[in-house]
């Protein structure tokens, strides 16, 4: 039998993975019980465009690869990334980062000839690493809008460890935990255990 996560399950994976910092939107999402959809046959998507769907998705899958477990985009992170932006971003908020997905999409074809999906994986990589010095930067300055990597970072991360493959296959779990060992090696447990 697979553990329904509560809120506060959500709330304190995300803040472990994000490092505290929680946007409004996803806090407001998982008290509403928002989750990714396993069916995505006959769903239309709410407010990304093709492309910017496309891109979403292929990021995803690069912050979270497929190893031996399904990685984002198996996991239709990406139809969660849609949900999030049509039904629980602010407005303004909502605007902002459909505008950011557009001027990436368009950057990432000027300066490479393509878009992000039609790269080779080491075009995508050196996308990811741009865009990653970039957000490092971007936290140095005071600036209350978060860089677009830092957002799909943290959608990704969010959509992910809260679906069901993320939660019980990626995350070690255990309904009825042992013993308490307490100061053990990290090569001993072997992966992060979920709550």
């Amino acid at each position: 039998m697979i553990k329904k996560l509560s809120r506060r399950d959500i709330l304190e994976r995300m803040a472990v993975v994000s490092g505290g910092a929680i946007s409004l939107s996803i806090i407001s999402a998982c008290d509403n019980g928002i989750s990714v959809p396993e069916n995505t046959d006959n769903l239309n998507l709410k407010v990304l465009t093709k492309e910017q769907f496309d891109l979403v998705g292929d990021i995803a899958d690069m912050i979270i690869p497929e190893t031996d477990t399904p990685g984002a985009k198996a996991v239709n992170v990406h139809f969660l990334i849609d949900e999030l932006a049509a039904n629980w971003m602010l407005a303004d908020e909502k605007d902002r980062f459909l505008n950011d997905l557009t001027v990436l999409d368009e950057r990432i074809k000027r300066l490479y000839g393509n878009n992000f999906s039609n790269l080779d994986e080491n075009g995508k990589k050196a996308v990811l690493d741009q865009l990653g010095s970039e957000m490092l930067i971007a936290e140095d300055h005071i600036d209350s809008n978060k860089h677009i990597y830092q957002q799909l970072r943290e959608l990704t991360i969010f959509g992910y460890y809260t679906s069901e493959v993320g939660a019980t296959e990626e995350l070690a779990f255990d309904p009825l935990p042992g013993d308490y060992h307490g100061c053990i090696p990290f090569s001993d447990v072997g992966k992060t255990w979920s709550v």
